[in-house]
């Protein structure tokens, strides 16, 4: 090849620089970019599975409270003066114990003259049956006029009216009386004590507050567009806010009759047992309702892969990997069904990890 030479003055001094160097470059680096163009493409190493089929079950996940299966503001029932109250916020009580007592004095003296209203009532009754007996053997003999007849029989009817009312007013006496120790309606935990010793209670008057720890329920808020698949005995599973890693499983207890019509939504009830009372009304729980179950394909847990808020598997497509987001069910176990995603007979990647990538070759 004839070599072109171009002269350079610089400093008086005379350089020459042979075009031909260039060349030789060239074709040196046209030369490692031949051998790298050649190399063997890296394939990597991973353990296949095919898609299998099965029936995982359907969830769907609902928002709700946990609330006290009974919550009574426990009223006084009757009227008078606290002289004691034997309960504070936190007291554990079972039924029939004694919340709050009233000044029953005045109770206890209007019963025992009813008591006595009643005693001479009955006196009179017992009289004026008998002459009632007297009056109707005379009345069969003609002795006595149909008139007279008739007045002896109304004193007999007005004596056992009298009777009757004096035994009602003494059963009411004996409630008033009662109700002055106000006991509780069912076991539960005080939270609210609200008199004091010395009040003054009306039969409404709110004294304690009252509420059932055990058993709790679930409340649940269903979108009507699911409302339709829920039905009394489906399982439930459900997390608190303050344990999140802590499952709690029941069964849905009651369901509304209706949808509400402010929020078009339906309302639904688990009971939730809670012996040691570490739940608490109040708390927010995340829930998922059963709904049955459906044939979706399976895939190992390890194959999916977590990327933010996406789910991937890598499927292996012609002897290379391509990766796909899939859309996977809320089953529990050792296999996931993909709602979307891969199809039944495909193989993919058994334990994913994060060194793969989209388009690699699988050996």
């Amino acid at each position: 090849m004839r070599k072109f030479h171009r002269h350079l003055v610089v400093g008086g001094l005379v350089l020459t620089v042979g075009a031909g160097c260039g060349s030789r470059v060239d074709a040196a680096q046209t030369k490692t970019a031949g051998q790298q163009a050649s190399a063997p493409e890296a394939a990597v190493k991973a353990d296949t599975v095919e898609v299998g089929e099965a029936k995982v079950p359907r969830y769907l996940t609902l928002t709700g409270t946990l609330t006290a299966n009974e919550d009574s503001d426990v009223a006084a029932g009757a009227t008078g003066k606290v002289l004691s109250v034997h309960v504070e916020r936190g007291t554990v009580v079972r039924k029939g114990d004694v919340l709050v007592k009233l000044d029953a004095r005045a109770a206890s003296a209007s019963l025992e003259e009813a008591k006595a209203q009643v005693a001479l009532a009955k006196s009179q009754l017992d009289l004026a049956n008998a002459e009632c007996e007297r009056n109707q053997k005379l009345f069969e003999g003609g002795s006595v006029s149909t008139a007279e007849h008739d007045r002896a029989q109304a004193q007999c009817r007005n004596a056992a009216a009298q009777a009757a009312a004096t035994a009602a007013r003494m059963s009411m006496l004996e409630i008033n009386a009662t109700d002055a120790t106000i006991r509780a309606p069912f076991d539960g935990v005080v939270a609210e004590r609200v008199v004091s010793v010395g009040e003054y209670v009306r039969p409404d008057s709110r004294v304690v507050t009252l509420v059932s720890l055990d058993p709790l329920r679930l409340e649940l808020t269903v979108p009507e567009s699911s409302a339709a698949f829920i039905q009394k005995d489906q399982a439930v599973e459900f997390t608190l806010t303050a344990k999140s890693n802590q499952v709690h499983k029941t069964k849905v207890s009651f369901v509304g009759a209706g949808l509400r019509k402010g929020s078009r939504d339906l309302v639904v009830e688990a009971l939730v047992s809670n012996k040691d009372r570490a739940l608490l009304p109040g708390q927010f729980a995340t829930a998922r309702v059963q709904l049955g179950e459906q044939p979706l394909p399976v895939v190992p847990r390890t194959a999916v892969l977590g990327d933010g808020a996406r789910r991937k598997v890598f499927v292996v497509s012609d002897g290379r990997l391509e990766e796909r987001v899939v859309q996977v069910s809320e089953s529990s176990g050792d296999a996931l069904g993909v709602m979307a995603g891969v199809r039944v007979g495909e193989r993919v990647v058994a334990v994913a990890r994060d060194d793969l990538r989209d388009g690699q070759k699988l050996r």
